[in-house]
């Protein structure tokens, strides 16, 4: 699994979120949970950037400002002192061209000199090189020293520190780019922002992994809660109907008996009366009644034992009982579908404990199960082998149009199904596996499309529970070993028989 896949929540593919029955919108908890966490814990780190920027941007602005005007101030003195003595224009030209040479103008584009009218006195990259021409801002002459934002007359924004020569009618300009000092700031800023973006991506990874394990945890114990509570409603419905079936099976026990009683009393007087010739036809009348009468019985015989067993206990099971019973439930579904049931003969599996209703479902599970992927026409097959190691496996085989390998990893999931109408829930198999869990078994699958599916159960001779460490049923994890056969090991056959 990538750690992309790692913090995409379980969930999430899902068509039929768990969380949903009960109200609960899983995928909208993970993203708010994403959202809001992610905002309380980047809103300080981005803020924080953004005044140590503004500060920054301040403090080497200002530090420059001051730089450029005590360098100016310094050259004015020294140009005032030196015109002091000798206060001609070409004195001031080459006091000038000195400074112009000392500060490098050339890196930072302008420095001349102005008169009290604001006339060029030297020349000027921006302003012209003829002496004598004034374009400049008035603000250049108010005060003594300064900086100031200006334009110079092509547009371009500069800025502009001016001192006034003590004694001399003369001011010193200085012009810069406005943007020059950008480079002193954004560069060593944008380290930083390449620290802020590794740090915002590693923040939110890690709030996204969070997220995603809390709400992968609720959303399992949601799945166990809702599995335990289908569970336990499958359970007392299975209870309800036996003890439907029990209360029905004598009701219908008593009328038999009289029925079977009067039938053969008539039998025995037409028999044992010699004076009356009974029409020959009463006799076997009588017969066929008697006959269905013991088939009633058998089949009230057959409810009373289904409802004997319906309370969960552990206890001493003949698995060929359980799956003559089980069959006796579905043989005529099967038979009008045209399907044949193979049971090869059954190996006594001594000392065999488990819990006989639990059991009891897991074959009727699987039996319906096979019998609806085979819809007409095929053949189910239950075979029942023991191992040395203590174990003992059954299979349950059918010629069915098999599982995709899409969806095999899915089958055991809960609400999963593949059954196009409304009737199929996605419990039967989720049951199914927790049962087989439950009692320290397991399941695996063997499909191939178009030629059946296998299931194979191996559970302990002797009875272990297992459940979840909350008491709840197991529900199947993401690594069930499922399998997908190459080889068509499942035979097909077109009468209905059964070995």
């Amino acid at each position: 699994m990538t750690p992309l896949q790692r913090l995409k929540p379980a969930f999430w593919n899902l068509p039929d979120d768990p969380g949903n029955h009960s109200g609960l919108n899983l995928k909208r908890k993970w993203k708010l949970i994403v959202l809001l966490t992610s905002i309380l814990a980047l809103s300080p780190l981005i803020i924080m950037t953004l005044v140590d920027f503004n500060l920054t941007r301040r403090t080497i602005e200002t530090e420059s400002n001051t730089r450029m005007l005590s360098s100016l101030q310094t050259l004015a003195r020294i140009m005032g002192a030196s015109l002091a003595e000798n206060p001609s224009t070409a004195c001031a030209e080459t006091l000038w061209q000195k400074a112009f040479h000392q500060l490098n103008t050339r890196r930072h584009n302008d420095l001349f000199l102005i008169d009290a009218a604001g006339d060029l006195v030297t020349p000027s990259f921006h302003y012209g090189r003829d002496p004598g021409l004034n374009a400049l801002d008035p603000r250049l002459l108010t005060q003594t020293d300064g900086i100031l934002d200006l334009q110079t007359p092509d547009g371009t924004a500069v800025l502009a520190g001016y001192v006034k020569i003590t004694g001399t009618p003369l001011t010193l300009v200085q012009l810069r780019p406005a943007d020059w000092l950008k480079d002193l700031w954004l560069k060593p800023r944008l380290k930083l922002l390449w620290f802020l973006c590794v740090s915002i991506v590693l923040i939110v990874l890690s709030i996204m992994g969070m997220a995603t394990y809390l709400v992968n945890r609720i959303h399992v114990t949601e799945r166990r809660r809702i599995e335990a509570l289908h569970h336990e409603e499958h359970a007392n419905r299975l209870a309800s109907i036996g003890r439907l079936a029990s209360g029905v099976a004598h009701e219908i026990n008593n009328p038999l008996d009289i029925i079977n009683q009067k039938t053969g009393l008539i039998v025995d007087l037409l028999t044992l009366k010699k004076q009356t010739r009974p029409d020959p036809r009463v006799l076997p009348l009588a017969k066929d009644v008697l006959d269905a009468v013991k088939r009633c019985g058998t089949i009230t015989r057959q409810l009373l034992d289904f409802a004997r067993h319906m309370e969960p206990s552990t206890e001493p099971v003949d698995i060929e009982e359980v799956i003559s019973q089980v069959l006796a439930l579905v043989e005529t579904d099967a038979r009008h579908r045209g399907i044949a049931i193979r049971v090869p003969p059954i190996p006594a599996v001594p000392g065999f404990e488990c819990d006989r209703s639990s059991l009891l479902q897991i074959f009727l599970n699987l039996a319906e199960n096979a019998i609806i992927a085979m819809e007409s026409k095929g053949v189910l097959t239950i075979d029942v082998s023991i191992q040395k190691t203590g174990y003992v496996t059954i299979s349950v085989a059918d010629t069915g149009k098999g599982i995709s390998p899409e969806e095999l990893p899915k089958i055991f999931e809960p609400f999963y199904t593949s059954r196009s109408d409304r009737w199929g829930a996605g419990l039967g198999l989720a049951i199914t596996y927790g049962l087989i869990r439950e009692m320290g078994g397991d399941i695996t699958v063997k499909s191939t499309v178009g030629k059946g599916t296998r299931f194979v159960l191996t559970l302990p001779v002797k009875a272990v529970r297992q459940t979840a460490s909350d008491g709840s049923l197991q529900l199947p994890k993401s690594d069930i070993p499922v399998k997908t056969a190459n080889e068509n090991n499942i035979q097909g056959a077109a009468h209905v028989t059964k070995q």
